[in-house]
C-alpha cells in the first residue's frame, strides 16, 4: 500500500497518516493486512493530506469515523470527495482552501462540522448538510463564494460566528425552527441574499449578523427576538 498508517495493535485499528506518492486519485481502503493481521481503517489523521496539490479526487470508506483537523486543507486541485456514512466528525480546517472543490457528498453519519471546515472552498456550488448535524461551527463555510443554495437541517440549534460570511452567491437560506442563536457576522457579505426568515426560537441577532447583505428586500423577525446587535443589518 502507498498509504502511511499508524497501527493500534491492541484493537486492530489503523489511522491514515498520509500517502507516499503524489497521486491524483485516492481510494482509502476500509481495512489493511499487516503481517497477517487485519486492521480496520477508522481515522484520517490531522494534516495527513494537507497541501497535497496533485490530489483530484478521493473516496473515504464507511469504516472511517473521523476526519481530523486540517487533513485535506490546501488541496487546491481536489475537485470531488465522497465522505462515507461512517464519518461522524469533520474536524476544523479539514477542507479549508480546497479552492477547486465543486461537489461534496457528506455521509449521513456526520454530527459535527468543525471550525473553518470548508472555508475558502470558492468553487463549491451546493452542499447538503446531513440531518444529524446540530452545530455549524465558526467560519465553517465562510468565503464559499460560489455557493448558491444550502439546506440547514432541522437539528441545528446554533449557527456560529461567520459560519456563512462572504457566501456572496447565496440567494436563499432557510434557518430551521430549532435555531436559538445566530452568531456574529454569521451571514455578513451575503450580498445575493434576497429574503430571510428568522425563526421564533432565536432570542438574539448578534453584531453584524447580516451586514452587507445588500440585496435583502424582506426580513421576517420571529417574536422570540429580544435584542438586535450593533450593525446587524448595516448596508
Amino acid at each position: 500500500s502507498n498509504f502511511k498508517y499508524r497501527l493500534l495493535m491492541h484493537n486492530h485499528l489503523a489511522m491514515v497518516l498520509g500517502h507516499s506518492e503524489r497521486s491524483k486519485t485516492i481510494n482509502i481502503p476500509s481495512e489493511i493486512n499487516h503481517e497477517g493481521v487485519i486492521y480496520c481503517v477508522t481515522t484520517i489523521e490531522e494534516s495527513s493530506f494537507s497541501g497535497c496539490d496533485s490530489l483530484i479526487s478521493i473516496v473515504i470508506p464507511d469504516s472511517v469515523t473521523s476526519i481530523e483537523e486540517s487533513s485535506f486543507s490546501g488541496c487546491d486541485s481536489l475537485t470531488s470527495i465522497v465522505i462515507g456514512n461512517g464519518v461522524t466528525t469533520i474536524g476544523g480546517y479539514a477542507f479549508k482552501g480546497c479552492s477547486s472543490l465543486t461537489s461534496i457528498m457528506i455521509g449521513n453519519g456526520v454530527t459535527s462540522i468543525g471550525e473553518e471546515a470548508f472555508s475558502g472552498c470558492e468553487s463549491l456550488t451546493s452542499i447538503v448538510i446531513p440531518d444529524g448535524v446540530t452545530s455549524i461551527e465558526k467560519e465553517a463555510f465562510s468565503g464559499c463564494s460560489s455557493l448558491t443554495s444550502i439546506v440547514i437541517p432541522d437539528g441545528v440549534t446554533s449557527i456560529e460566528e461567520e459560519a456563512f460570511s462572504g457566501c456572496s452567491s447565496l440567494t436563499s437560506i432557510v434557518i430551521p425552527d430549532g435555531v436559538t442563536s445566530i452568531g456574529k457576522r454569521a451571514f455578513s457579505g451575503c450580498k445575493s441574499l434576497t429574503s430571510i426568515v428568522i425563526p421564533e426560537g432565536v432570542t438574539s441577532i448578534a453584531w453584524r449578523a447580516f451586514s452587507g447583505c445588500s440585496s435583502l428586500t424582506s426580513i421576517m423577525i420571529g417574536n422570540g427576538v429580544t435584542s438586535i446587535g450593533e450593525e446587524a443589518f448595516s448596508g
